[in-house]
């Protein structure tokens, strides 16, 4: 071989690596401390919907109570979930008995099944449950006993007594959600109503659970929208899954000329807090927005007596 042949391909063999080390230098990863502006990157994606990551949602104030359903489903397997409402004492197991069809069994009863004076939390046997929100039926009712819902008695502290907090606007502005869990699922409702009426008005059934959704919207829009202390400012759908908590009131707060139209001695009153299930992603609220209902219905006093 001759010089010249050799230092062509000396030549050839130097191009060819300066060609694979520009090749590789073009290629290399981005040094981290680079000062090159990325770019706009794209917003969080969750499940396939974009989420603003600068907006918090109703997922950032879930609260879990798996466990503490199941320890209390070890002591009766008539646990179903967990109820809690924020600043107050509420917050307890919620049983009901499958084989009852009223709502008495758990009346006077305790998580043991014995006899109880102040009861336990209970749902109504009409609702539907299962292990999670896709159970649900329209209308989740939970009862518990209030022995006063005056904030100065020791009785106020009893079971669903602190319910009556709402009654204040201050409170309710402040608390617009409530808590309930499911053994698979923790779930959080907004308040729609706070209200209160004779459960002898036949068309009062702010605790059933009808089969048929628009029913119910019908029901909150007749009888409890109107009964409500406050307007609040959303809007309902026939998707929308609710949750009630029912209890007892002694006295309601009655207009000017009426004598202690809600009493002990009539039992057939009810105060009651209505709210709708929140998907996770909803915007969190800071504060309830609401107005005060200067002319909401007050139910005549007697059995199966109302004002239309």
């Amino acid at each position: 071989m001759s010089f010249k042949k050799k230092s062509l391909s000396l030549l050839s063999l130097l191009m060819a690596l300066v060609l694979v080390a520009t090749l590789f230098a073009g290629c290399r990863t981005r040094d981290p401390l680079d000062e090159e502006d990325p770019g706009p990157q794209p917003p969080e994606v969750i499940e396939g919907i974009e989420r603003d990551p600068e907006v918090i949602t109703i997922e950032s104030i879930v609260l879990d109570f798996a466990f503490e359903i199941e320890e209390k489903y070890k002591i009766n397997d008539h646990t179903v979930g967990w109820v809690y409402v924020p600043n107050t004492n509420i917050s307890g197991v919620v049983v009901r008995n499958p084989e009852c069809r009223d709502n008495l069994y758990y009346l006077r009863r305790d998580i043991n099944r014995e006899f109880y004076f102040d009861g336990i939390y209970y749902i109504d046997f009409r609702a539907d449950l299962g292990l999670t929100r896709e159970y649900l039926g329209v209308n989740t009712c939970i009862y518990g006993h209030a022995m006063s819902d005056d904030p100065t008695a020791q009785a106020f502290n009893v079971m669903f007594g602190n319910l009556h907090k709402f009654r204040d606007p201050d409170f309710m502005r402040e608390n617009p959600y409530i808590f309930f869990s499911l053994p698979e699922d923790n779930m959080v409702f907004e308040i729609i109503a706070v209200f209160y009426g004779n459960v002898g008005n036949p068309r009062f059934s702010y605790n059933d659970n009808p089969e048929n959704p628009e029913d119910f919207i019908n029901v909150i829009n007749d009888t409890v929208l109107p009964r409500s202390l406050f307007h609040f400012d959303v809007e309902l759908s026939p998707t929308d899954r609710f949750l009630t908590l029912s209890t007892c009131i002694y006295n309601a707060g009655d207009p000017p000329g009426s004598v202690n139209l809600l009493s002990y001695r009539n039992t057939w009153y009810r105060f009651a807090i209505m709210a709708r299930l929140l998907d996770p992603d909803t915007p969190l609220l800071e504060y309830a927005s609401f107005v005060i209902n200067e002319e909401r219905i007050i139910d005549e006093d007697g059995r199966g007596g109302w004002v239309e």
